[in-house]
């Protein structure tokens, strides 16, 4: 994302993430309407929380950059051998750019940073189900699964 001289992300810029993010996660079972403010503060009360691990990719169409994909990360604790590392907390791409590498640009693009910094890995949690297939995506990068959980659901008729 772009900064201001004093480090401070471009508000434009976090709008779109938060949009961007919005946007892509519509169709997962879990989402809800999360405002901007509350997104904002959210994130920021995370101890990790740096605002230079936010990216947002565009892609152009019809002539104009769009929004594209974004992902959000957190730095790790120290692990035993005292190396940070980086969590990835959201990583969305809009549907208008599904299948054009954006998630795969973003996850090299923190796995690349993380390094950069000195970090030893990058982690992320993902819905086995996810409709987007997202977990094929992580597989075919080299991810592993180190574990996973499950999550049960009822939904109550209220009327």
């Amino acid at each position: 994302m772009r900064q201001h001289p004093d480090g401070l992300p471009v508000a434009q810029d976090l709008q779109a993430v938060h949009r961007v993010l919005e946007e892509s996660f519509q169709d997962h079972f879990s989402s809800y309407r999360e405002s901007f403010p509350e997104f904002i503060m959210r994130l920021r009360e995370d101890p990790g929380h740096r605002w230079d691990h936010w990216w947002l990719a565009t892609v152009e169409v019809d002539g104009e950059q769009l929004p594209a994909g974004a992902v959000v990360t957190t730095v790790l604790p120290e692990d035993a051998e005292g190396f940070e590392g980086t969590y990835v907390d959201y990583i969305g791409v809009h549907r208008r750019a599904r299948g054009r590498g954006v998630a795969k640009s973003l996850l090299n693009t923190v796995i690349s940073e993380t390094a950069r910094r000195g970090g030893n890995r990058v982690g992320l949690e993902v819905d086995a189900d996810s409709p987007t297939g997202a977990d094929g995506l992580y597989t075919s990068m080299g991810w592993v699964t180190t574990y996973r959980t499950q999550s049960w659901h009822l939904d109550l008729d209220l009327r």
